[in-house]
């Protein structure tokens, strides 16, 4: 079903639920874009910890510490990039980015909030679409509901709140 004629002759699908929309590639960029400073930004002082813990070690076995350190680090970057996509999608369906552009992740069979489960396979589905020249973002242009390849892992679409 698809709503009534739009300014330039575009036609709009309705969303996963009558009424609903779903959201433009614009607000879904932006919200990304907030979203990784916050999560870049937990990293990073997480990150001033433990380098200064690292630090006070001392200087015996400090190549051990410094490497052990990176690991540390490395663990946690994915630590919080997995938990921090994830837990907001399935807690309302939107991350703090998201809230501010006024747009949600729901699934795009009914319209109904996801879970932990399908909020992991979506945030697979990012790496997924990145690392294909990040053509599965791209993919939002060229699907008639505005899906990435992430959205058609996790059976998800954004739409406005």
């Amino acid at each position: 079903m698809t709503q009534p004629y739009q300014p330039g002759g575009a036609q709009v699908p309705d969303g996963p639920a009558p009424g609903v929309r779903f959201a433009s590639p614009l607000p879904r960029l932006i919200a990304y874009v907030i979203d990784v400073l916050i999560a870049g930004a937990a990293i990073v002082v997480l990150g001033l910890v433990l380098g200064t813990i690292i630090g006070l070690a001392g200087s015996a076995g400090r190549d051990l510490i410094a490497g052990i350190g990176f690991v540390l680090y490395f663990l946690m970057f994915l630590v919080i990039t997995f938990l921090y996509f994830p837990y907001f999608w399935s807690r309302g369906g939107q991350t703090p980015g998201m809230k501010v552009m006024k747009i949600r992740v729901v699934s795009d069979e009914d319209g109904s909030p996801i879970g932990m489960g399908t909020g992991f396979v979506r945030l697979i589905g990012y790496f997924v679409s990145a690392f294909v020249f990040y053509l599965g973002f791209l993919w939002i242009l060229v699907d008639k509901r505005k899906r990435g390849w992430y959205d058609l892992m996790a059976g998800t679409c954004v739409v406005e709140a």
